[in-house]
């Protein structure tokens, strides 16, 4: 029997462009088409409430105007200019742009924004938080929710250090209220507020986890990989499970890069998908130019393209080791058998591509195949590739792909790339993918490369289906995931995931039947929990947690200390000094 603890997801939770990351609801708008009526109403109005469009009214429900409506009815009817306030769009001048600097300097219109309308800083004290960190107390509080375990009640099982958070940013807070306002204070004629460098810096995401949110001492942390950022987070997350020092492991980031210091760097560098660009591929591709430039089509993954579009997003999971899990009846969404992260080696510049992409794709393969087996692995695994939309990225990373694929002896490897949704979001980029694909086994759905019409003839493709549509199979088809990253400076980053219906083989070859049957049994209220947590998100009832100045300890009154052991107030277990 194998004794090493498994990295089993718990929940998850968040915020990006398409939406509300609980309930597969964000991964629900990528896939809209394929849903049934049903579930594009959910969508619909999960959207249109956090829009700020409708709010319910006792069992009734209203416009923000004030008018009553009957709630179906306005959905069906509004379900495009719904859709057309989330995802990659037309850039909201008014609250990115305010100076015009995006839009009539640099001219780049295209951005992935959190759905129009909605303001996290809204929903609790926010106190001159930047945006990433507003959207970290949401997607956090939605990632709990999700869970459907009262935070007390993992606590009371395990000791207080045996929780770790890896969180926060590839580049950093840089709206004004972070890094942005210290660096331009001063020119602009004022002074930089107290605030402004604390909360500027990249691990800030774990820290207002901690202190704000679960109020952990347990172990924390940010690995910070550029464009792999989450994945070095996770990676951090499963050794922490696998080791034995943490029994559950917050793995997360948050990113809010629509600013126009940074629209500006990705332009200088030539990777951003401006709309002189878009234009010009419009026109080669016999596209309308005469409305400008299409903004939802700015980013094409792996077809004819000009570069990317940034997007902003907050995503979590919370993993947890295997026994815990059991005893509490968590709900398992998956497990992340194996992250790789590894450098290019030497480089001719510090943005070009370079081989270790190579191996962290083919270890984490190799790693899926040991588990798996070369069969499901050649038949039942699918990609989500980092795929940004620029020309370089589609040579490169199509190339590892396909070599990988063909070493493996897998014929058709299916390939999506959903920044061509939700565009580029830098640190948690890799829990985008990561939350749509756990989608994908709620509903056995693979959203395809909507933006995308035609491979482009540079792509490496001969063992890759690389998916132009949606990609329809049976729920339990797909046995594994693979996430990709690549990121600047030779930040490589990949990870396989293996499916909820997986996880359990594994969970089932480690316990008896009846362990396995006591499980079940807690499960169902588990799940009860989770379905009420969206009932009442559906209503605009969002799980807030923010815990500013409450219960605070303090080591003259609340800490004892002894060769064995110490406790916390507040805690029910002590920290064991002699644990190995």
């Amino acid at each position: 029997m194998n004794s090493k603890s498994i990295a089993l997801i718990t929940g998850f939770g968040g915020i990006n462009s398409a939406g509300r990351s609980s309930s597969h609801l964000s991964y629900k708008n990528l896939i809209f088409k394929s849903l049934d009526e049903k579930e594009q109403l959910e969508v619909l109005q999960d959207l249109a409430v956090l829009q700020g469009k409708i709010e319910p009214l006792g069992k009734t429900w209203e416009t923000i105007s004030g008018d009553n409506i009957n709630l179906k009815s306005y959905l069906f009817e509004n379900s495009k200019a719904i859709r057309n306030d989330t995802m990659v769009r037309k850039l909201d001048g008014d609250i990115y742009d305010k100076e015009g600097i995006i839009l009539e300097q640099i001219k780049a219109s295209a951005a992935g924004q959190l759905p129009s309308g909605f303001d996290p800083a809204s929903l609790y004290p926010a106190r001159q938080h930047p945006k990433a960190l507003q959207m970290t107390v949401f997607g956090m509080g939605d990632a709990l929710g999700q869970l459907g375990i009262n935070w007390k009640t993992v606590m009371d099982k395990i000791s207080p250090d045996e929780v770790a958070v890896f969180s926060g940013a590839a580049i950093g807070q840089l709206d004004s209220y972070g890094f942005g306002g210290l660096m331009q204070s001063r020119m602009k004629g004022s002074r930089a507020s107290s605030k402004n460098l604390a909360l500027g810096l990249v691990e800030m995401s774990a820290d207002f986890i901690n202190a704000y949110i679960l109020g952990s001492v347990g172990r924390t942390g940010h690995s910070v990989g550029a464009c792999a950022t989450f994945l070095y987070n996770l990676q951090m997350g499963k050794e922490a499970i696998e080791s034995g020092s943490a029994k559950v492991a917050v793995v997360g980031g948050a990113e809010a890069p629509i600013t126009p210091e940074i629209v500006d760097g990705f332009f200088a560098m030539s990777a951003l998908s401006d709309d002189k660009r878009m234009i010009e591929l419009q026109a080669q591709n016999n596209e309308d130019i005469s409305k400008g430039p299409i903004q939802n089509k700015a980013c094409r993954p792996f077809g004819n393209n000009v570069g990317m579009v940034l997007g902003e997003s907050a995503q979590f999971i919370i993993l947890m080791e295997d026994s815990l899990a059991l005893d509490l009846g968590a709900q398992i969404y998956g497990t992340v058998s194996s992250v790789s992260s590894h450098s290019d080696g030497f480089k001719s510049s510090i943005s070009g591509p370079g081989i270790g992409n190579y191996i962290t794709v083919a270890k984490c393969v190799s790693e899926g195949e040991k588990i798996l087996g070369s069969k499901k692995i050649k038949n039942n695994s699918f990609v989500h590739a980092h795929g940004t939309g620029t020309p370089a990225n589609r040579t490169t990373e199509s190339h590892i792909l396909n070599e990988v694929a063909e070493t493996f002896g897998i014929k058709s490897w299916a390939v999506t790339g959903i920044k061509s949704y939700l565009g580029h979001s830098m640190a948690p980029a890799s829990g985008d993918q990561l939350v749509t694909a756990l989608g994908t086994w709620n509903k056995g759905v693979i959203p395809g490369i909507h933006s995308t019409d035609a491979i482009a003839e540079d792509v490496f493709d001969d063992n890759l289906d690389i998916l132009l549509e949606d990609k329809l199979s049976e729920d339990d088809f797909y046995s594994a995931v693979l996430l990709n990253a690549k990121g600047f400076g030779g930040n490589n980053a990949s990870a396989m995931i293996l499916s909820p219906l997986e996880s359990e083989n594994l969970l089932k070859q480690k316990y008896s039947k009846n362990k396995i049957a006591n499980y079940h049994s807690k499960l169902k209220d588990v799940q009860v929990k989770a379905r009420q947590h969206n009932k009442r998100c559906l209503k605009g009832d969002y799980n807030i947690i923010y815990k500013f100045n409450e219960n605070v300890l303090q080591g003259e009154t609340d800490v004892s200390i002894d060769k064995s052991k110490i406790n916390l107030k507040s805690f029910k277990n002590p920290i064991n000094l002699k644990r190995k």
